[in-house]
């Protein structure tokens, strides 16, 4: 029974210990920085829609391929390499396949409403922000529940907030926050990744190969 709860707190601290090089938060809050970031590319730039589709491409694919790079020749030269169990994987998959399928039939609802009566759009305009935070919430919550990334919890809160507060403000205040309502709860989620990974650096220096 010991070396059961003994295993359990060994594998709890890995995990933690994964995270904690603050990689992840960066890679998140770029991707929701990109989300306010191709929002102002289609509207304060000449690019046509096609074009800001492969900015925007291009943007996400330099952002995977940094994360990458940090974790292969930066992260596992410290602590090593650590995978995801095949239970938590499938946990995982099936959240993210929940999360895709919300997502595109907000995107089917969005696509509609140009053939929608006004009562209809008005409906539509009012459930989008609604189904957008509660699709993040879900779904950082669920991954911060499997993985043990508590810091999950906050970052779903700051994905949802964008949307629904952007909505809000304009409707009740005539405020259109725009791209700014990603670019500033993107750049705190960022902040403290960036504080999270040169506490990792310090705490973690390279291991050294014997010869």
């Amino acid at each position: 029974m010991n070396n059961q709860l003994d295993l359990k707190a060994l594998e709890q601290k890995a995990w933690k210990s994964f995270f904690d090089d603050g990689l992840w938060d960066i890679y998140l809050g770029l991707l929701l920085a990109l989300m306010g970031i191709s929002g102002f590319i289609s509207h304060n730039t000449s690019l046509n829609e096609d074009q800001a589709t492969l900015v925007y491409l291009a943007l996400m694919v330099t952002i995977m391929a940094a994360f990458w790079v940090g974790k292969r020749f930066i992260v596992a030269p410290r602590i090593g390499r650590v995978k995801f169990q095949a239970k938590k994987r499938r946990k995982i998959s099936a959240v993210l396949f929940v999360s895709v399928i919300v997502g595109l039939i907000a995107w089917w609802f969005a696509a509609d409403m140009t053939s929608a009566s006004p009562e209809q759009r008005a409906t539509l305009k009012e459930l989008f922000p609604l189904i957008y935070a509660l699709n993040a919430l879900i779904v950082f919550g669920a991954i911060a529940y499997f993985t043990s990334f508590e810091r999950l919890y906050y970052i779903g809160i700051l994905f949802a907030l964008p949307v629904p507060v952007d909505q809000w403000l304009y409707d009740s205040y005539g405020i259109n926050l725009d791209y700014i309502a990603f670019i500033v709860p993107a750049a705190i989620i960022i902040a403290i990744g960036i504080w999270y990974f040169v506490r990792f650096l310090k705490n973690y220096p390279p291991v050294r190969e014997l010869v």
